[in-house]
């Protein structure tokens, strides 16, 4: 079946949020994304490096939601958002994702020397690739760039760009194939536990501006490194939101002295540059994610207590939020 290519801002968005209320009411958690233009994005970055992927709104993917009254209040406000969907265990995805040229060619050496991949819900890409949708193992599976050349993987902490969305050539996202996900095959189970996240030059904290004892010291380069770990892996199209994540994560200890501001704030610019973000998007998404982590400032957790040692402290009552 050939594609029709479609100029952004010619659908319908009656049809638009009714497509994302019907994948929320399926249970995938829905996130209202950017919209490419003939001129850039809709987020007015310079430099985009991701047109028409990245979240609207300030929390990115943790903003996701099946809430129909949010959904609806959503695509009131953005009424030609893109539609994106979690991946993970939010909502039972694990993602493979075939990008061009040489994934195709990946995935015809994977299956002749493993099997072929079971039939599953399967959609081509705006960019002419393939994702296809399998049901989430229920053990942690993380996102994974260059598993094989040319082949991704979405899981937990990760999202998808669903259709109709468009792509910034015009192109529509589509179904090419609508099912129940299949379950992944072992053999892909096994080769995506074999990966390993890139190890990143040793990140040396500095001098923090209150003093504090060595487990905080300890606490707070662990949590650096960790946040710029998890950015190094990012997958394309959730490079931004992943970036922006741990601009929020990290500012919060900057807020309470923990870390440096101007050093977290060159680490992440050397880590996301270093992965493809733009130099524009960049700084915008550092400087507004540390500034909304510095209004919620978080320390150390406290140690736990010691074997045989009572420790009386209240209950705090954790309500379930909605999605």
């Amino acid at each position: 079946m050939s594609s029709t290519v479609t100029r952004p801002g010619q659908a319908d968005p009656r049809h638009l949020v009714e497509i994302a209320l019907r994948y929320a009411t399926h249970g995938w958690p829905v996130l209202p994304l950017h919209t490419p233009r003939p001129t850039g994005c809709t987020c007015t970055a310079a430099e985009c490096g991701s047109p028409g992927k990245h979240p609207r709104t300030a929390r990115g993917l943790h903003d996701a939601s099946t809430d129909i009254d949010r959904i609806r209040d959503w695509w009131r406000r953005w009424p030609d958002a893109n539609l994106g969907v979690v991946t993970g265990a939010d909502s039972r995805l694990l993602v493979l994702d075939i990008d061009l040229p040489d994934g195709p060619a990946t995935l015809a050496r994977l299956q002749a020397d493993h099997g072929p991949l079971p039939a599953t819900c399967e959609q081509r890409t705006g960019s002419g690739g393939r994702q296809l949708l399998f049901a989430h193992p229920g053990q942690p599976v993380g996102n994974r760039t260059r598993v094989e050349p040319g082949i991704d993987v979405r899981g937990d902490g990760g999202y998808i760009v669903v259709p109709p969305s468009v792509h910034a050539t015009g192109e529509r996202y589509r179904w090419t194939h609508r099912s129940t996900p299949a379950p992944a095959p072992g053999w892909l189970l096994h080769l995506l536990d074999r990966q390993r996240t890139p190890d990143l030059p040793a990140v040396e904290v500095p001098a923090p501006t209150r003093p504090v004892g060595g487990r905080e010291q300890r606490y707070a380069a662990a949590a650096l490194h960790r946040e710029l770990t998890v950015l190094a892996s990012a997958v394309e199209g959730a490079r931004n939101d992943t970036l922006n994540r741990a601009a929020f994560n990290l500012g919060q200890l900057t807020a309470t002295g923990l870390l440096d501001r101007d050093q977290v704030a060159a680490e992440l610019e050397r880590v996301a540059t270093g992965i493809g973000l733009g130099p524009v998007e960049t700084s915008r998404t550092i400087t507004s994610g540390l500034a909304a982590g510095q209004r919620r400032p978080r320390t150390a957790p406290a140690p736990p207590p010691r074997e045989g040692r009572s420790i009386h402290a209240p209950v705090r009552r954790i309500e379930a939020r909605s999605r």
